[in-house]
């Protein structure tokens, strides 16, 4: 009996490290297949395609960075990337109005109306979306049974884990992400839609 006791010690904790990997495993597939599908969403729906708006920002960083412009800007912290970002006061929308769909990375997507008298700039765009996402967290953290856990905390997996509130965020947090790119699309309401492609 007692070899047993060891015995039975280590199996438990080999079985527990081995359930621990293989839960790892799955939930870095799972975040995988959803990047995969976000990148492959097709908005056709939306109506017609215009184009799109770039969001890059200078940098020293050559190293990296070849052509001095980093390929994105922070959704966490914009007000330090708009003092770099490339044409941040160009007027790129002159209509009044248009609709901001934010669906990444949520499960159930986030439309908003979006004001401006006087057109949309980058700066203007980058500020307005970086706040609606600041929203967009801090509701799903109220409305969630599942909290958010800590940076600190995690000790398995880097990624932030799902949560079940209101948006069903999952895989990452806002110091994750970075806005690439604006994919507009045009109703056949003649509406302006626009859809963010957002970086981790």
């Amino acid at each position: 009996m007692k070899y047993l006791l060891p015995v039975l010690i280590l199996s438990a904790l080999f079985g527990c490290s081995a359930k621990t990997s293989k839960q790892l495993s799955a939930s870095l597939e799972v975040i995988k297949e959803r990047e995969k599908a976000s990148a492959e969403k097709d908005y056709a729906y939306l109506g017609k395609f215009l184009g799109t708006i770039s969001f890059e920002v200078r940098t020293t960083d050559t190293s990296n960075f070849k052509d001095g412009f980093i390929p994105w800007a922070s959704l966490e912290k914009p007000d330090q990337d708009i003092q770099e970002l490339k044409d941040a006061e160009e007027i790129l929308i002159s209509r009044k109005a248009v609709t901001i769909l934010i669906d990444y990375p949520l499960r159930n997507e986030y439309k908003f109306e979006l004001n401006s008298e006087t057109g949309f700039t980058r700066k203007f765009l980058l500020k307005e979306i970086s706040k609606t996402y600041y929203k967009i967290y801090d509701e799903e953290e109220a409305s969630a049974t599942v909290k958010t856990i800590s940076i600190e905390r995690r000790t398995e997996m880097y990624n932030r884990n799902e949560t079940n509130g209101k948006y069903g965020i999952w895989g990452h947090d806002i110091a994750d992400l970075g806005l690439a790119e604006i994919q507009v699309y045009e109703t056949s309401a003649k509406k302006l839609v626009l859809v963010l492609v957002v970086d981790s």
